[in-house]
């Protein structure tokens, strides 16, 4: 399997029409790899272990207070997929919480100053106002930004800044959030961010990395549980934050629910079963539900990575 597809872990009632569209027309995917797959355009409910209509699939997540729904960054089909799902999720009278990964919290004061602001300005003064990191494609996270605001969403920076991240980086003691994941948890985020970056990491420098990767979790679970009465939480995010088994739904309170993750796969010619995309050696849930995609690439990604 292409790993990136899966971990992304380096430094997002009737159906909408716009999701229709896409998983019936293939000829419509913008992310084209493999499109003829034979799960392309499904939806897997891991916990019955049965694929699902789309009008299923809404029911479902509507029926949730907490939703975690996840991306793999480069693929314009997740980001069109999910900003589907929000248009019929977030209702301006029922204004509910939006997390985002791709905004820090220095950025939060920028954000309340864009919301705060009716009428709101033109989207394309967004950008600039937040001072958007241009390695989140804005294309692909203006949408969502903005059905997020014009339906009175309150939008929350999920991530934590660079300072912050140097500081963690840095840091040779143990985190407090070190105790959310137990021995067997720890040993396997270890593995899949060794294996995620192709085993060519020094040695030192994965501790480091599993430290940031855990604050990271950490302050997505705080900012979605922000103080306020919302309608429903929901956090956009890469595919690996939301895994029930390692990442964030660990820092959440234990009395958090229902709480329903989905996350955005890209298929992979060498497995045409379902159950093939959940690996998790332990046995946990990995996802509630898993949304089937063609791939937006196909070069060696590991061989990249060592040029």
């Amino acid at each position: 399997m292409n790993l990136p597809s899966v971990y992304g872990l380096f430094v997002v009632l009737s159906v909408s029409p716009l999701i229709t569209r896409a998983a019936e027309a293939p000829s419509e995917w913008q992310s084209d790899l493999y499109s003829d797959h034979v799960l392309v355009g499904q939806i897997w409910d891991t916990r019955h272990q049965a694929f699902v209509s789309q009008t299923s699939l809404l029911d479902t997540l509507s029926s949730s207070h907490f939703l975690l729904l996840g991306e793999k960054h480069d693929n314009p089909d997740h980001h069109r997929l999910r900003l589907g799902l929000l248009e019929q999720l977030l209702a301006a009278e029922q204004p509910a919480l939006m997390v985002m990964e791709m905004l820090t919290e220095t950025q939060q004061p920028a954000i309340n100053t864009l919301a705060e602001q009716q009428p709101l300005p033109a989207s394309e003064q967004w950008q600039s106002l937040l001072t958007w990191d241009d390695g989140w494609t804005w294309a692909f996270y203006e949408p969502a930004l903005r059905v997020g605001l014009t339906n009175n969403a309150r939008i929350v920076a999920g991530n934590i800044s660079s300072d912050t991240l140097m500081q963690v980086y840095r840091s040779d003691t143990v985190p407090d959030n070190a105790v959310v994941l137990n021995s067997d948890q720890l040993q396997r985020l270890t593995t899949d961010i060794d294996v995620s970056h192709c085993g060519m990491l020094p040695a030192a420098q994965i501790p480091p990395m599993v430290r940031v990767q855990q604050a990271r979790d950490q302050q997505m679970a705080n900012a979605l549980m922000t103080a306020g009465d919302f309608s429903r939480r929901i956090l956009l995010a890469g595919n690996f934050h939301i895994r029930h088994d390692l990442s964030v739904p660990n820092y959440l309170p234990d009395d958090v629910e229902p709480l329903l993750s989905l996350a955005f796969l890209e298929v992979d010619p060498a497995f045409v079963q379902a159950a093939d995309y959940v690996t998790d050696a332990a046995g946990d849930l990995v996802y509630d539900f898993i949304w089937f995609t063609p791939a937006i690439r196909s070069d060696d990604y590991c061989a990249d990575l060592a040029r």
